[in-house]
């Protein structure tokens, strides 16, 4: 019997993907109290906002506190430029938990977005 995949009920998350240059990584780490760290382990990235066809893409790269992180933007045509410390969004979720995004970040908040990379998110 074939099956049927189900489309999800969520809006899907961007997931344009990128690479964080060795400089800001390197910066990156050290922001985070990690001068030791390896840039490799953190160059890889991609957008986790909803997905979205205008603006910028946003990705973490690390938590420098317990309430902010860093993030790095790139355009839709561009690489990672630079790094911002952005605080954590506030919203909360009873069952789901925090969001994940930062303040202000537009679209859906992260336990309304289906991430087909997360399992525990894609259902």
């Amino acid at each position: 019997m074939p099956t049927t995949a189900i489309a999800p009920s969520r809006a899907p998350i961007c997931s344009t993907l990128t690479v964080l240059p060795d400089p800001l990584a390197r910066t990156a780490l050290a922001w985070a109290g990690d001068p030791h760290g390896v840039p490799a382990d953190i160059r890889d990235l991609r957008c986790t906002l909803q997905h979205h066809t205008t603006g910028h893409h946003y990705a973490m790269v690390n938590a420098v506190a317990d309430n902010s992180a860093v993030w790095t933007r790139w355009p839709h045509d561009g690489t990672p430029d630079s790094l911002l410390v952005l605080p954590d969004c506030p919203a909360t979720h009873p069952e789901h938990g925090h969001c994940c995004e930062y303040e202000g970040h537009p679209g859906g908040h992260t336990w309304q977005l289906h991430d087909p990379w997360n399992p525990t998110t894609s259902r």
